[in-house]
C-alpha cells in the first residue's frame, strides 16, 4: 500500500504547515485585535473544574472584560490558553482544549488531562483563544490509519480493489434500469453500471457533462431496489444541491451536518428541524 502511506505522509506535511502558519498569523495579528474579532478572551478567570457526565475533565472559564461583545467560541471548537508576561509577550500552553459549552461571557472547556489543568492554573494573566482546528485532520488521519490496518474484512477488500490488484465484481444484467430517455447514452449506461456494481464504481467526466444528474437518477433507481442510500460529497454546497434535486423528485431526504452550514432552503430536511417538528418535542 505505498500510495496510502505516501498520502498519509503528505497529509502530515500539510498539517504541520497549516498549524505553523496559523500560529504565525495569531502572533502577528496581536491579542487585542483577536479579542475585538471575538476570537479570544483576555483576561479570563479560571473557575471550578470537575468531571462531567461523560467522564471528561472540564473547567469553567469567564471573561473579565468586553462582556457585551460577541464572540466566536462555540461547542466543539478547539482552543488554546496563553499568558502575558510583564513585557507583553505571549506564552502559549502546550495543550489544546475543546469547548463543551459557551454563552455570552462564560464557557466550559474540556481538557485533555490533569497535567493540562495544572499548567493552566500556573499561567499568569491567562487568556484563551481559538486554536488551529485539528478536527478535520484528525478525522483524515484516523480514516487513513483505519484503512491501512484493515485485515480480512470488507474494508480490506475494498482497499485492495482501489489501491491493489483486486478485481471488482458485477451483478446480473437483470438489474438494468428501465429506459431513461431524458438521459444521454453515456449517462444511462452509468446508471446501469451503478446498479450492477457490487464493490466500487467510478463515474468520471469533465465539468458540465451531467455527473450530478446521473447520480440523482442512480440514487432514485437504487431506491426502487433498496430501502436507503447514503450520499456523501466533498462540500456542504454539493450536499445541499443533491439534497434539493432529490427532494424535488419526491425522495424523503435526511440532510446530515452542522445546521449552521446548511442553506435555508435545506433546513427542513435536517435532523434538527425534523426533531423540532416531532409532536413529542415540546414534552422532551
Amino acid at each position: 500500500m505505498p500510495s496510502l502511506l505516501r498520502q498519509r505522509e503528505l497529509l502530515r506535511l500539510e498539517y504541520e504547515y497549516e498549524k505553523a502558519a496559523y500560529r504565525r498569523e495569531v502572533e502577528a495579528s496581536g491579542i487585542e485585535r483577536r479579542v475585538r474579532r471575538g476570537d479570544a478572551w483576555f483576561p479570563i478567570a479560571v473557575g471550578r473544574h470537575y468531571y462531567n457526565s461523560l467522564d471528561r475533565l472540564v473547567v469553567e472559564i469567564s471573561r473579565q472584560e468586553e462582556e457585551d461583545a460577541e464572540h466566536n467560541f462555540e461547542y466543539g471548537r478547539s482552543v488554546c490558553f496563553f499568558g502575558m508576561d510583564g513585557s507583553g509577550m505571549l506564552h502559549f500552553s502546550h495543550f489544546a482544549a475543546v469547548v463543551s459549552y459557551a454563552e455570552e461571557h462564560r464557557m466550559v472547556v474540556s481538557l485533555p488531562d490533569e497535567a493540562a489543568l495544572s499548567e493552566l492554573e500556573r499561567i499568569e494573566r491567562p487568556g484563551v483563544a481559538l486554536h488551529f482546528d485539528e478536527t478535520t485532520y484528525r478525522l483524515m488521519f484516523d480514516a487513513l490509519d483505519h484503512v491501512l490496518s484493515a485485515k480480512d474484512n470488507r474494508l480490506a477488500a475494498l482497499r485492495d480493489l482501489v489501491h491493489g490488484s483486486g478485481k471488482p465484481t458485477w451483478g446480473a444484467g437483470s438489474l438494468l434500469p428501465p429506459r431513461l430517455p431524458w438521459l444521454n447514452a453515456a449517462q444511462e449506461s452509468a446508471v446501469a453500471d451503478v446498479l450492477r456494481a457490487r464493490d466500487v464504481l467510478v463515474v468520471h467526466g469533465p465539468p458540465g457533462t451531467g455527473k450530478t444528474t446521473t447520480l440523482v437518477e442512480a440514487v432514485c433507481e437504487v431506491l426502487r431496489r433498496e430501502p436507503q442510500v447514503l450520499v456523501c460529497a466533498q462540500s456542504n454546497t454539493a450536499v445541499d444541491w443533491i439534497t434539493g434535486q432529490l427532494a424535488d423528485r419526491g425522495v424523503a431526504v435526511l440532510r446530515m451536518g452542522n445546521p449552521t452550514r446548511v442553506t435555508d432552503k435545506m433546513l427542513a430536511n435536517t435532523y434538527e428541524r425534523r426533531f423540532e417538528a416531532h409532536p413529542d418535542y415540546p414534552a422532551l
